[in-house]
């Protein structure tokens, strides 16, 4: 086994052994330990049961109190201390602590064959209970009980190994390797050992290889097909992929074992994902109400309390945990998760700090605490504490992948503008930085009159060249479909040169990112995800049109089909998609019960609704009082508004119409050719070809009567390619022509940004632009570089002199 001490001679092992056991016993029952935990109840007898796999099967199904009794009668028999350990992790499922303790106790002391296993057990149960020192001398004496007698270790002693291991990886990282080690060599001594591979599935989830992950949840699955542990595994393995079908491992789940804390704990933390506070709360109780101790389900139960505002309830749930585990960050920790997940941000770095602060080892804590520092914008603090988290667990890929990223941001420029502050490749960030800080400027005049809500300073906008490098901004990981996220004050998105990103309108995009920073901070980050989202896109149609969602076969098909998600429910779509696509559609379904409201009660009401939602109301009481219906009535309604709208809806190929123009436009058919083109490119802001075939016909034969048109058309194409310099050059005549004399000295600053061929020209063309726009001052620094570049350019040279001299050039 790499990384561990030197090989021990086999009589220094049974020495290691039996001190392992004395060590167990005199721990479990010292005077103070005793006092602090209730004895354990006697050992009596019950139902007939025959192994300890019968045992097993009676847990796996729920059925704790005959698999507890069960347990108990066979320790009575010659054979006893072989049912000690099956009782423990019985009396562990139902959070009895110090009966679990004395179980392994005496499984170690009557030196049973599975006595590794509870020798583990009780090292987990001190390292949970905050005595440390305790618990690394013990998962310490695994190593040289691997090094001294591999060869004659089982299957099932090797899972305790590597669990030993684990734990110790928080002070040696390298151990994880040997975790590993000791998995892979269980599975190949004992393939039908379903446990081995969960065990190995689990280190491999802790770590982000979510691929190896899904191969040991399905080899477990194939050898125990109901298995809850195994499908609990493959549910968080999907929701950390963000694949559909998690629900349904978790019912099959809770169908084999409705008892079964894991599941309840992992649903309850699914349900506040998906904002149903109420269900999770109760399904955390119901967890607790089986498993009094389970760090899950007081995790989950703390934060709904939080989140809903009922800190007193939340402080309690945590004073609870903490006398239970008083130096485990993992509470916190996962309280951190769960508000980043549902983007309340500042608190998650707070808890995680929290958690830092218990336990400075818990390198999950920092790794949060780090992540959530970035998205809040602070950079160089967030960085910082991702190093500590690395230095701890290098085998994290979330936070190596991100570390790497940050390495990247040294390529990027820092631009800022009245209301931002971009973050942009080098390459492009001279040109994109123009219409960035235009779009941030409009949109924050906009909707901080919408809203009555603005940032406190400005907006952190960073724009990725690669969409990986994007994604992994967003989750940490390559992979992810959006083009776009906001965390509130700083939100990321794809640049328009990104090649792996494929066509997009990055000001669409931009634009709805920016409407998330405005609805998210107006209600502290309250504002249910679906009303959020729902507004954004809402917002991209009255932007420009033709920008966000539009009206796809997809979409028809699933409205026909029954297949939406009721208003009521709408943040099931994004949340918990029932099938491919689903989150898709659910973007404009979110933003056509926008319209619904605005058309019920006026654009005012969403306004209203947003308040409401900041004050803490849940969507039942936001819908009552803003609306005047109740849940049902809310659903009836919506769906009655979209059959109508929609009856004889008929989806929009733009591409059709591309082809079908240019045949009318060959055919001098020109009036025809124009109509499609503009169906084609106000149902899709992304097809380049159309805009710009429409702006060629527009100002076909030098047409000067549609200049404004031309110039609108062109001006929209800028959104999804603006790296063309004849697009630039073409739009500054086109606004010289229409007096637009802001816009003229825009895109000649484009066109220089550019690095265009003849750069004395260019520059010259900027300053006469800045001249007739009255900037006299900059006129003469651009006028300056065009000499630079061309020392002899007449026309540089007179327009300087008219600048000196106050003449005409």
């Amino acid at each position: 086994m790499a990384c561990v001490a030197a090989v021990t001679p086999i009589a220094a092992i049974v020495r290691a052994t039996v001190a392992l056991v004395a060590a167990c016993a005199m721990l479990a029952f010292a005077p103070a330990a005793r006092a602090q935990q209730p004895a354990p109840a006697p050992l009596v007898p019950a139902a007939p049961a025959a192994t300890a796999a019968d045992i097993r099967r009676l847990a796996d199904a729920g059925r704790y109190d005959d698999a507890e009794q069960a347990a108990r009668r066979l320790t009575l028999g010659a054979r006893g201390a072989e049912y000690l350990t099956p009782l423990g992790d019985v009396l562990l499922a139902r959070g009895r602590l110090a009966s679990a303790e004395s179980a392994f106790v005496q499984a170690i002391a009557g030196r049973a064959a599975d006595s590794l296993t509870a020798a583990v057990r009780l090292a987990v149960l001190h390292h949970d209970r905050g005595d440390r020192a305790t618990a690394v001398r013990e998962f310490e004496r695994f190593i040289d009980i691997y090094n001294g007698s591999a060869a004659s270790l089982t299957a099932r002693d090797l899972v305790a190994v590597a669990e030993a291991c684990r734990y110790l990886g928080s002070r040696d990282p390298q151990l994880f390797k040997d975790a590993l080690k000791a998995l892979d060599r269980a599975v190949a001594m004992d393939r039908a050992n379903a446990d081995a591979h969960s065990a190995l599935g689990e280190l491999f989830l802790s770590k982000y290889n979510s691929g190896d992950a899904q191969s040991a949840f399905a080899s477990a699955l194939e050898l125990r097909p109901g298995d809850p542990r195994a499908l609990v595994g493959e549910a968080r393995r999907r929701g950390v992929d963000g694949q559909p079908g998690a629900d349904s491992l978790l019912a099959r789940a809770l169908a084999r074992n409705p008892s079964y804390v894991p599941a309840l704990a992992l649903v309850a933390r699914a349900q506040m994902g998906s904002e149903r506070y109420g269900d999770a709360l109760r399904t955390a109780d119901q967890a607790l109400a089986i498993n009094p101790a389970s760090p899950e389900a007081l995790a989950v139960a703390a934060a709904v309390r939080y989140l809903t505002g009922d800190v007193r309830g939340a402080d309690a749930v945590r004073d609870r945990a903490r006398s239970l585990y008083p130096r485990s960050g993992d509470l916190l920790a996962t309280m951190a998760d769960a508000a980043g997940s549902v983007r309340r941000y500042a608190a998650a770095a707070d808890f995680a700090r929290q958690a830092v602060a218990v336990d400075s080892t818990n390198w999950r804590a920092r790794g949060l605490l780090g992540m959530n520092l970035m998205r809040l914008g602070r950079i160089a603090e967030g960085r910082a504490a991702l190093e500590a988290s690395f230095a701890g667990d290098p085998y994290d890929v979330w936070i190596k992948n991100t570390l790497d990223l940050l390495d990247t941001f040294a390529n990027y420029d820092t631009i800022s503008s009245a209301h931002a502050t971009m973050m942009i490749e080098k390459q492009e960030s001279a040109v994109l930085a123009i219409y960035l800080g235009d779009l941030v400027d409009e949109a924050w005049r906009v909707f901080s009159a919408r809203y009555g809500w603005a940032p406190a300073g400005r907006v952190r906008v960073e724009v990725f060249r690669s969409q990986a490098d994007f994604s992994v901004r967003t989750v940490g990981m390559p992979g992810i479909g959006a083009l776009g996220v906001s965390f509130g004050n700083t939100l990321a998105f794809d640049s328009p040169a990104a090649k792996d990103a494929g066509g997009f309108n990055w000001g669409s995009t931009a634009w709805h990112e920016l409407a998330h920073t405005f609805t998210l901070g107006a209600t502290d980050h309250r504002v249910p995800r679906w009303f959020s989202e729902g507004l954004s896109v809402w917002e991209e149609h009255k932007a420009r049109r033709g920008w966000g969602f539009h009206v796809s076969p997809e979409f028809l098909e699933a409205l026909h089909a029954g297949k939406l998600v009721p208003a009521s429910r709408m943040n099931d779509g994004f949340m918990r998609p029932a099938y491919p696509g689903q989150v898709l559609l659910s973007y404009f379904e979110a933003s056509l019960l926008c319209d619904w409201v605005a058309a019920e009660k006026g654009e005012a009401a969403l306004v209203t609704m947003l308040r409401e939602y900041g004050a803490g109301r849940t969507t039942e009481e936001v819908v009552a009082r803003v609306l005047g219906v109740d849940l049902a009535a809310f659903d009836a309604k919506f769906d009655a508004y979209m059959k109508e709208r929609f009856k004889d809806a008929r989806p929009v190929d733009s591409d059709e119409l591309v082809v079908r123009a240019a045949a009318l436009a060959k055919e001098g058919r020109r009036e025809p050719a124009i109509a499609l083109l503009r169906s084609a490119m106000y149902d899709d802001p992304t097809n380049l070809t159309a805009h710009t075939a429409l702006a060629g016909l527009l100002g076909l034969n030098g047409d000067t009567t549609r200049s404004a048109e031309e110039a609108d058309v062109l001006e929209r194409s800028l959104y999804i390619n603006p790296f063309e310099i004849a697009v630039h050059q073409r739009l500054a005549v086109l606004f010289r022509r229409l007096g637009d004399r802001a816009k003229v000295v825009r895109e000649r600053r484009a066109v220089v940004a550019l690095a265009p061929v003849d750069v004395a020209e260019a520059w010259y063309e900027l300053a006469l632009a800045q001249y007739e726009a009255s900037d006299a001052a900059s006129a003469k620094a651009s006028v300056i570089r065009a000499l630079e570049e061309a020392p002899n350019f007449a026309r540089a040279q007179e327009l300087l002199l008219a600048l000196v001299d106050g003449r005409e050039p």
